[in-house]
Parts: structure tokens; C-alpha cells; sequence
């Protein structure tokens, strides 16, 4: 009886738990189709094949055409050039001024004196706009003073042709020949020498003389005009143009390399100008005109000038309008091309 009472107790438990294993496999099912449907239904599974053709580049540039998105028209802006004002230099007034005459002497030691007297003309409203001036330096006959330049009209002539503005201003030295003009002919020791290194530096320390050769020339009557034509031949590169007025060229103890008659020709005178003048009837014309003669036939420029007269005073008095103007004719008439100046008028310069 127990026995079988164990039996059906068994074939109870069994069967309990028969049923439990089937609800429980019912409820995973369950579980698992709505798992299943919701996958389904919200997040489907997607399956991506793309298969990528490589496209060649074309060289053809594409013609793309660019359509604006608004219509609107700007203005070209037109550059305008600016015009830029023309500078111009404003001219001085009118020089009413008249010129200066004043002496000086130069302290030599090459003169037996000691001292070399010079006059100096100052042109007409000298220093007043603060630049140089070109320089003519004048040389007087044997035994002449310097004022003989003077006596004979050179400064009134420079000045009248300046105030009509036929020639710049420029400073003319009238210097003394003395006795080293007389007694020596040339190279160290000689006239040429003072001429040079003394007087040229002298007057260029004390006034406003353009201190290049540009702005220098000489000239000089009788033997001052061979000294002229010495120095200048010599010197071709110190100086802008050279006169000889009535030269006396009858020095026959000067040698070859010293005397004009022959440096005029062999020496190289460079851009060196040169005027020669004298009257028919001089004294000294042979030579004067064989140097001239000579000069040609080397194909050396220079102007020559002969002229009715004699070798005397009023043939240059005559003839000076001329000598200021050839030497007016070595520079600019523009003042604004020449360098500035600072030093002071002479004290008995009275502006």
C-alpha cells in the first residue's frame, strides 16, 4: 500500500514538472516570435553592395556657366591720373644793383716786391642769391698795371652787356704783368708758376669764383696775351677758354715745351676754347698769325680774328665788347647751375 502510494506520489511530481518544462517552453517561444517580429518591424536588417567605377579626367575644361544670384549692375570704377603740378623755379627779380670795382694784392714769394697787385669786378647784385660765379682772369701788357683793363672799359662793357642779359655775370680778376712777367718764360720760378699756385687759389679762397676749370678762363694783351696762351696751352685742363688780344709772341728764348707757338700745336688742348685776335697793322702780327697758320694746318680748333689797327690802346678800347662777350659765351646764363657760395662780400662792398 505504501508502495503504491510512493508510486503515484512519483508519477505526480513527474507529470508537475512535465507541464512546467512545456509552459516554459511555450512562454520562450512566446518570447522569441515577438523578439522576431519587432526585429522585423523596426529594425530591418540592410544589405549594402556598391560597386565603384573610377571615372577618367577629362583635359576638356568644363564650361560652366555661372548665373548670378542677384542682378545688380556695379559700377567700372575709371582710375583717374592724378595731375602732378610742374615745379618751376621762381626768378629772381630784376638786378638793378650796379657792380663793385675793388684792389687787392696777393703776397708772392716768387715776386722780388713781394706782393702782386689785382683788381677785381664784382658784377652787378654779386652774393646776393648765394651761388658762384665763373671767372675770367685778365692779364695786363709789360710794365702795365693792373687797372689797365680797367682804363680801357672791360668792367663797363661786362656790365651793360650783364644788365641787358647778353652775357652771365661773372667776376673778372684784371691782374698785374710785373717784373716776373718780364723776366722769366715759363715752368718754375716764372710767372706761370704765381699765376697757378698763388693768384688762381687766392682768389677762389676770398671769393665766390667757381673753384673749377669749368668755370675759369684767362686772357691778356700784348704779353699778357702770351702769357695767357703760355699758361693755358700748358694748362689746357685748369681752364674753359683762353683769349690772346695783340699777343706779343716774339719770345725767341723760351723753349719748344714752354713757348705758345709751339704748345699751341703739339700740346693736346682738350676741350679747350681758344680766340685769337690782333689788328692788320700790329707790330707783332707775323707770329701771331703763324701761330694761327699753324694751328690749322694741325687741325686744332680756334677762332681767329683780324681786325683793321694798330698795337694800341684804341684798338682795344675798341674791341673790348667783343672780348666780354666770347667769354660770356664759355657759361650758362641760368644762375641755378652753379654751385653755392657763402662767403661774404669784400667790406667795402657797400649792398
Amino acid at each position: 500500500m505504501k508502495s503504491k502510494q510512493s508510486l503515484g506520489l512519483f508519477l505526480l511530481v513527474c507529470g508537475i514538472m512535465l507541464f512546467t518544462s512545456c509552459t516554459n517552453a511555450n512562454v520562450e517561444l512566446a518570447k522569441s516570435g515577438i523578439a522576431a517580429a519587432t526585429t522585423a518591424t523596426f529594425m530591418p536588417q540592410l544589405s549594402l553592395s556598391a560597386t565603384l567605377t573610377p571615372v577618367p579626367l577629362s583635359p576638356t575644361p568644363l564650361d560652366i556657366t555661372l548665373t548670378p544670384l542677384f542682378d545688380f549692375v556695379f559700377p567700372t570704377a575709371t582710375a583717374t591720373p592724378t595731375v602732378m603740378p610742374t615745379l618751376t623755379s621762381t626768378p629772381l627779380p630784376p638786378c638793378t644793383e650796379p657792380g663793385h670795382l675793388t684792389d687787392g694784392v696777393v703776397t708772392s714769394t716768387l715776386t722780388k716786391g713781394g706782393d702782386m697787385a689785382y683788381r677785381i669786378y664784382l658784377p652787378p647784385c654779386y652774393g646776393r642769391d648765394g651761388r658762384s660765379y665763373p671767372t675770367l682772369y685778365m692779364i695786363a701788357g709789360n710794365n702795365q698795371a693792373a687797372g689797365i683793363w680797367d682804363y680801357l672799359g672791360l668792367d663797363e662793357a661786362a656790365e651793360e652787356a650783364v644788365l641787358k642779359g647778353e652775357i652771365p655775370p661773372y667776376i673778372i680778376v684784371m691782374v698785374s704783368s710785373g717784373l716776373l712777367a718780364l723776366t722769366t718764360n715759363g715752368g718754375p720760378g716764372s710767372y706761370e708758376q704765381f699765376f697757378m699756385d698763388e693768384l688762381i687759389p687766392t682768389i677762389e679762397a676770398d671769393y665766390c669764383a667757381w673753384p673749377d676749370s669749368t668755370g675759369r678762363a684767362l686772357g691778356g694783351l700784348s704779353r699778357g696775351g702770351y702769357w695767357s696762351l703760355e699758361i693755358a696751352f700748358r694748362h689746357p685742363e685748369e681752364f674753359a677758354g683762353v683769349g690772346g688780344h695783340s699777343s706779343s709772341l716774339y719770345d725767341y728764348s723760351a723753349e719748344p715745351d714752354v713757348n705758345p707757338q709751339f704748345t699751341g700745336v703739339n700740346n693736346e688742348l682738350g676741350e679747350l676754347r681758344v680766340y685769337m685776335d690782333i689788328g692788320e697793322q700790329d707790330i707783332g702780327i707775323y707770329n701771331t698769325r703763324k701761330l694761327h697758320e699753324d694751328m690749322e694746318t694741325a687741325g686744332v680748333a680756334h677762332e681767329w680774328v683780324l681786325n683793321p689797327g694798330l698795337h694800341d690802346h684804341p684798338y682795344w678800347r675798341t674791341h673790348v665788347s667783343d672780348y666780354v662777350a666770347w667769354y660770356g659765351s664759355l657759361w650758362s646764363h641760368d644762375r641755378g647751375a652753379y654751385p653755392l657760395c657763402d662767403k661774404p662780400a669784400p667790406d667795402d662792398f657797400q649792398k
